[in-house]
């Protein structure tokens, strides 16, 4: 069978189908309409390739414009403008906001290895509104590792709201007081009863008032052999302090602290080969036999330790240590809580 074109100067019907000669269009089959032309007339009208690919390529493949605002992408860098002004620029190392940061979450995490802080101001707990809603340690946390032993615990630099500052017996009225301590804690707190105190230094502290747990004011002077806590001395032998060894000793010098309420000399050695010399306060005491609180103290004959004056006894200030603050009723050595003052 041969094949031959026709024309069709009207149109052709075929079925449901009616292609009109004039205009190209398809009745019964939605009404579209062929179009040769470079732009499509209307809505029901089928654009040719050429036009679609114009129109693609019309698009900018580096924005996204509307009005103002935009996004464009550099071959390095993403920039972000909302309303004519730069709000978010992107590039391989550095994100960099234009404007405010809000986050709305529960939690924050910065992976550097430094940060760094142009405002002068850190706030913590923002949003609280009345004292009632203060957490108990507000501050700052050191992770250490996780395990128990107390040179790994976390350390904490903290607002203690739960210590007892009344403006009386502690002064600052504050309802609280700044704390450095360790313990485990959890992600962002730490209990009252996990919290240990630890040490603060510093060059000079300059204060209006300072208090302690303990009770004397000792120094560090080096020792001829390691001593006990509470050893009576005497200034001598191969260093510069030594233990008493004789009854009466009148050249008593002090009283070997190990909780010193103000210690001085602190770089001069250690307990060992500088003991700290308690020579004012209260403080422990080796004490040999009873003693009754409120009896003098003075050197015995047992190397190092302080024995009650007999009634009757006739001494001088310089062989007084101090005088007991408690009872000791059996005769071994003990140690005796006492108020210490050497006469030098």
């Amino acid at each position: 069978m041969t094949t031959r074109n026709f024309r069709v100067n009207t149109g052709l019907s075929v079925g449901d189908a009616t292609i009109t000669a004039s205009t190209n269009a398809v009745a019964g089959v939605s009404s579209i309409t062929l179009d040769n032309t470079t732009a499509p007339g209307s809505d029901a009208v089928l654009s040719n390739k050429k036009y679609v690919d114009d129109q693609i390529s019309a698009i900018s493949s580096t924005s996204i414009t509307s009005g103002t605002t935009n996004v464009t992408v550099a071959s390095t860098k993403a920039t972000t403008t909302i309303s004519g002004s730069a709000a978010l620029t992107v590039d391989a190392t550095t994100t960099r906001v234009h404007g405010n940061l809000v986050v709305d979450g529960t939690r924050v995490e910065t992976n550097v290895s430094v940060m760094t802080v142009e405002d002068n101001i850190i706030e913590l707990n923002r949003g609280i509104s009345t004292n009632a809603g203060m957490p108990t340690y507000t501050g700052l946390k050191v992770q250490r590792g996780e395990l128990s032993t107390s040179t790994e615990e976390d350390l904490w630099w903290v607002w203690d709201e739960g210590y007892a500052d009344d403006g009386t017996t502690t002064y600052g009225n504050a309802g609280g007081a700044w704390t450095a301590l360790r313990g485990q804690g959890s992600a962002n707190d730490i209990t009252s009863t996990e919290a240990n105190l630890v040490d603060i230094r510093a060059n000079v502290v300059h204060a209006t008032s300072t208090s302690a747990s303990y009770s004397d004011v000792a120094e560090r002077f080096e020792a001829d052999a390691p001593m006990a806590e509470g050893s009576v001395v005497s200034l001598g032998g191969n260093a510069e302090i030594t233990e008493t060894l004789s009854d009466l000793q009148d050249d008593v010098f002090g009283v070997v602290s190990t909780k010193p309420a103000y210690a001085m000399n602190v770089l001069a050695g250690n307990g060992d080969s500088h003991p700290f010399v308690a020579m004012t306060g209260r403080v422990p005491v080796r004490v040999s036999g009873t003693v009754t609180k409120g009896q003098r103290l003075v050197a015995s004959s047992v190397k190092g330790t302080a024995r009650a004056v007999a009634t009757g006894e006739t001494i001088t200030p310089f062989h007084v240590i101090g005088r007991a603050l408690e009872d000791k009723a059996n005769d071994s050595i003990g140690l005796v809580n006492c108020v210490v003052r050497t006469n030098n």
